[in-house]
């Protein structure tokens, strides 16, 4: 599996349009990411271009102009990501930032409904205190 975090979070806004898109052109991708951002064609070009050599991205290049399409799916993307950022959090702790994405996230009403139930399920088999698994056992 393709390891998302060595995409940048410039990359990371190219392939939300091209994932969003379902497939893009280089100067879809500039047209969009020249009014959001300030970077010039040349820019996005070489990330596009990197993307391709990362394999999250690949060129029909039987007609010009390319038609990009993403390698790797953004739900796929998006849960390696979080458990990446999660795995590298004392376990103490990842609760607080749960809390903290949930409360500085603007999120559907739909989505609030999902986590409740996610957190009601959960809550019949968590535990009543999680450890700190941030030091070997044996230096504890």
């Amino acid at each position: 599996m393709k390891e998302v975090e060595t995409m940048s979070k410039a990359e990371w806004q190219v392939m939300r349009i091209i994932w969003t898109l379902g497939q893009a052109t280089s100067n879809q991708v500039i047209d969009i990411l020249e009014k959001k951002t300030d970077w010039k064609a040349a820019t996005i070009k070489t990330l596009i271009i990197r993307l391709q050599k990362k394999e999250f991205l690949k060129a029909d290049e039987a007609n010009r102009p390319y038609i990009y399409q993403p390698l790797i799916a953004e739900d796929s993307a998006i849960h390696q990501s979080v458990n990446n950022l999660f795995d590298d959090l004392c376990c103490m702790k990842k609760g607080l930032a749960i809390n903290d994405l949930v409360e500085n996230s603007e999120i559907s009403q739909k989505d609030i409904a999902q986590i409740i139930q996610t957190l009601t399920d959960k809550a019949k088999s968590a535990p009543e205190v999680v450890d700190c698994n941030c030091l070997e056992a044996d230096l504890k």
